[in-house]
């Protein structure tokens, strides 16, 4: 048992990206390559046998390496996060194949996954089916990154025009990015080999998951809105896997995918945004704080964010409200059902006035846009909550509650295009002013 945990804890860098730096423990393993060998049970056991309940598997990590094959050598097809889980379809050794699509699978190690069994069977069927719908939006919110080459571009062989170049990308040509090492992405070839671009020379969806690995910004596209979730679990009552006491959450098909959705409609209209992917929940359970010091913790992680980006002077803190009556917090506008927006301020620092006043601007531009939509701007003192929700940092910063707990994630991405248009409105307006 030592023997194995010794092991154990000498490749543990090789598997994991993301505790480490991502960038140095990735180009480590692909251009020294990786000599241990753990043993292998070569009887394969198989997890879908008759009759048997379904097995899924979460990453316990942020950056989890998922391999072609269950060998450190075998090459990295996908990196997984926290956010979702994966069905478990074979189990051999100390590896576990799992099912990214439905054309695609890989092998994870099993010491940095946790297990969960299926709860599907024992769901109503409307429910089970909405959480099979709201996980497909949630999965195409989280899919893989890509570059896109808009010229003949050198592929090299390290992060810098120093390195061998490797060979040639084509205009057109596409390339999973599994990694970004300075201003670098590593890409996935087709061969399964990797190789490394310049961010300059090529476009990419890259949704940013961790702002301290991020490539350097020039001050054209430096973010000026950052975007993050102090309750990042919240979901609704017809999806969500975890509702004891007044809890509406779920780990993967959450608050989050809302945030990501209004950064992708603001950089489409030309506003530089970052949507963070901080787990504030677990990072509460790891320092054992309570769900009140929330906003203590999601404030660490927002001063860090604002070391890193000078350039932001906007933060939105995006939630949904608690289980408020549907009427209340849904809208039908031209036919469509959209979760409704209430603007939160809270009065215990200095600053609040200018908070507010930002938060009617927005609010009157939604409801002329869009009448009904908003549900206004609430003031509230410490006695009727935090009191500051963060907002002392800046002018521009607001708390969001889109919809509540009895609205669906669908008519919550709609709000976001929303929110995103009358913002985009406010913000371009104010750079055309003299």
């Amino acid at each position: 048992m030592l023997r194995y945990k010794v092991i154990c804890a000498a490749v543990g860098s090789f598997l994991l990206i993301g505790s480490l730096n991502a960038a140095d423990a990735f180009g480590q393993e692909a251009s020294q390559g990786t000599t241990v060998n753990l043993p292998i049970n070569k009887a394969q056991v198989k997890i879908e046998d008759k009759g048997a309940e379904r097995k899924f598997a979460r990453s316990t990590v942020d950056r989890l390496n998922v391999r072609t094959d269950p060998d450190l050598k075998a090459s990295i097809i996908q990196l997984i996060g926290q956010m979702n889980r994966y069905e478990i379809l074979e189990e051999r050794g100390d590896w576990l194949q799992i099912r990214l699509s439905d054309e695609k699978v890989g092998w994870v190690f099993h010491e940095f996954i946790e297990f969960e069994a299926s709860e599907t069977a024992n769901e109503e069927p409307a429910k089970a089916e909405a959480v099979r719908t709201e996980e497909d939006t949630a999965e195409s919110l989280n899919q893989a990154a890509v570059v896109n080459i808009v010229d003949v571009t050198n592929l090299r062989s390290g992060p810098g025009t120093d390195y061998d170049i490797t060979g040639k990308a084509k205009p057109g040509e596409t390339y999973p990015v599994l990694d970004t090492k300075g201003d670098w992405y590593v890409v996935s070839l087709p061969d399964k080999k990797t190789a490394y671009v310049a961010s300059w020379v090529v476009n990419t969806d890259l949704i940013k998951q961790n702002t301290n690995q991020l490539p350097a910004a020039n001050v054209e596209s430096a973010p000026i809105l950052y975007i993050y979730h102090t309750h990042n679990q919240e979901s609704w009552n017809h999806v969500a896997s975890i509702t004891k006491g007044a809890s509406v959450d779920d780990p993967k098909v959450n608050i989050t995918l809302v945030g990501k959705r209004l950064e992708q409609q603001l950089q489409e209209k030309g506003i530089p945004s970052l949507a963070g992917n901080e787990n504030i929940t677990e990072k509460l359970m790891q320092q054992k704080l309570g769900y009140s010091f929330a906003y203590d913790v999601s404030r660490k992680v927002v001063d860090q964010v604002m070391e890193n980006y000078p350039t932001l002077s906007y933060f939105f803190d995006i939630h949904r409200d608690a289980d408020v009556p549907r009427e209340k917090t849904t809208v039908t506008i031209e036919g469509k059902s959209y979760a409704r927006i209430l603007f939160v301020i809270g009065t215990a620092h200095s600053g609040y006035k200018e908070n507010k006043a930002f938060a009617e601007k927005l609010d009157k531009l939604l409801n002329e846009k869009y009448p009904g939509l908003s549900r206004g701007v609430l003031t509230k003192s410490a006695h009727q909550g935090n009191g500051e929700y963060n907002q002392s940092i800046s002018s521009g910063s607001l708390l969001l509650e889109i919809g509540g707990a009895n609205n669906t994630l669908q008519e919550s991405l709609l709000s976001a295009d929303v929110l995103a248009d009358v913002f985009a409105d406010y913000y371009l307006a104010g750079k055309r002013s003299p």
